[in-house]
């Protein structure tokens, strides 16, 4: 009657080739140490597939933990497909341009923003999500501070204390803000981009697609 190993597959939606897509997010992917190297999770993972193609789901996608475990995954179709860049950045003299703190009000705005500057191929969000990231970072992070020109929202960075885990739109200027902002002289931050790969990704359907971006995704 024990509990020994277990999957959760939660719904997401991902653009492909312009569409949206159904796809799986394997979440909490785990085995009792005591329990391990007897095939338990390939076979969840295996009943995970087959529900996958019943509802017609494209992919399934998830993160990795950690950097072995995209060998473990390999075996089983998963390759990388989800990257970001990452560097840190160093308070420098002068003044930053400083952001203020987002809200829920915000939503309409970080939404049009992330899907204009994000690959064509991504993860989506809807309201509900972007709310509950509002509320995670604003409860056990740093906030969401965005910038504008105007009315419009230029750039964002969702900010844990020590990293921004999401920054898009945003120059060097602006990052100096964000330091003054936080109060930090260093500050790790997460990009767009190709170095670093993030998730991997499992087709269940033929897709032309060579890359794509997630991030944010339930922690």
């Amino acid at each position: 009657e024990a509990l020994v190993a277990m999957v959760q597959m939660l719904p997401d939606r991902m653009t492909v080739g312009g569409a949206s897509r159904a796809v799986t997010y394997i979440y909490g992917a785990c085995t009792d140490p005591a329990h391990r190297r007897k095939g338990h999770m390939a076979r969840l993972l295996e009943r995970s597939f087959e529900l996958d193609r019943e509802a017609r789901r494209i992919a399934s996608v998830l993160i990795p933990a950690e950097a072995w475990l995209f060998g473990f995954y390999k075996p089983f179709g998963y390759e990388p497909f989800f990257h970001v860049s990452r560097r840190e950045i160093t308070r420098a003299a002068g003044e930053g341009d400083k952001p203020r703190r987002l809200t829920s009000g915000d939503v309409p705005a970080l939404a049009a923003l992330y899907d204009r500057l994000t690959p064509a191929c991504k993860i989506e969000r809807d309201s509900a999500c972007w709310n509950a990231q509002l509320g995670m970072f604003d409860t056990l992070g740093a906030g969401v501070y965005g910038w504008f020109d105007g009315d419009t929202l230029t750039g964002y960075a969702f900010c844990w204390e020590d990293n921004a885990q999401e920054i898009l739109g945003v120059n060097d200027t602006q990052l100096q803000g964000l330091l003054d902002m936080l109060g930090r002289e260093t500050l790790t931050v997460t990009e767009t981009g190709t170095e670093i790969a993030l998730g991997v990704c499992k087709w269940h359907e033929k897709a032309d697609e060579t890359a794509g971006y997630m991030n944010l995704m339930l922690n």
